[in-house]
């Protein structure tokens, strides 16, 4: 049996490229490999910003998204919040999504190294689920306190030591909207960005990124964050191997996997229609 025909009897199997291909994508998501990308404009304007941002800082954090939307949205946020950790920052983390306090827990249980000597209460708060839509948005604006009278988990908000530092739009030197729909975006642009000037940063679905474009282009907005490539550029100038990084690392392993079978078939393909051409001319 020639070397082709081998080759042929093993990439022929359509079990085999399901296998391998199976491996390739599950692999690097347990095990990120870190597979090199560069780095757009985009994300590394968004992470010069907040290293000039001054040791200490406030940052108010949005989390708007369901679980469905985790996979692009999570590993934004933890990169995120890892690199305002490691500048010293205090977040206040609010959710105006009923799905913000499993979203939340879902989050710190992703990143138990991110947030392992941080003290709740100091370096950030959680004020959890705040109904109300964009009058929520625009109460929250004008005073946390004069909003919510107790955090997620049952704590006085007056007896927080965070909460003795900030409590309107203004004390904040950048707030940070993670969200799966677009029209929390306005609201902070209408309610935090336009009123008061609070320096606003957006992190969204990649299948939304155009409808929010513009308030970047219009400076309403000092960048966004979009999908899992957004999240994996961020992870590597954290230095965090996360989802993201795993995300990319399985779809460009795949990819390679299949164009290796692409590659192998075409050369098995056009070995053996030269060797039955061969043939045939060698019977004459």
């Amino acid at each position: 049996m020639s070397v082709i025909n081998v080759i042929d009897r093993i990439f022929g199997s359509r079990y085999v490229l399901y296998l391998v291909l199976i491996i390739a994508l599950i692999y690097p998501l347990i095990f990120p490999i870190g597979i090199p990308i560069q780095i757009s404009s985009r994300t590394l304007a968004v992470y010069n910003y907040i290293q000039h941002l001054k040791p200490g800082c406030h940052v108010y954090m949005e989390l708007y998204y369901e679980v469905a939307a985790r996979g692009e949205l999570e590993p934004n946020a933890i990169a995120l919040i890892k690199q305002l950790f490691d500048k010293g920052c205090k977040i206040v983390f609010v959710s105006t999504m009923s799905t913000g306090p499993l979203i939340f827990s879902l989050l710190k249980s992703s990143a138990p190294d991110v947030f392992a000597n941080k003290t709740y209460g100091v370096d950030y708060v959680f004020l959890g689920y705040v109904s109300g839509g964009e009058a929520a948005v625009a109460s929250l604006a004008k005073s946390i306190k004069g909003t919510v009278t107790v955090d997620n988990y049952g704590n006085p908000v007056d007896k927080l030591s965070l909460l003795k530092e900030v409590d309107k739009a203004t004390d904040f030197d950048l707030a940070i909207i993670v969200s799966s729909g677009t029209d929390t975006f306005n609201y902070y642009v209408r309610q935090w960005y336009t009123p008061y000037g609070t320096p606003l940063l957006f992190v969204a679905l990649s299948v939304i990124a155009p409808s929010i474009e513009p308030f970047v282009s219009a400076k309403q907005a000092i960048g966004m964050l979009v999908g899992q490539r957004s999240a994996a550029e961020y992870e590597l100038l954290v230095g965090r191997k996360g989802l993201g990084i795993a995300s990319m690392d399985s779809q460009s392993l795949s990819h390679f996997v299949i164009l290796i079978f692409i590659i192998v078939g075409n050369i098995v393909y056009w070995s053996k229609r030269l060797e039955a051409k061969k043939a045939k001319g060698g019977g004459r």
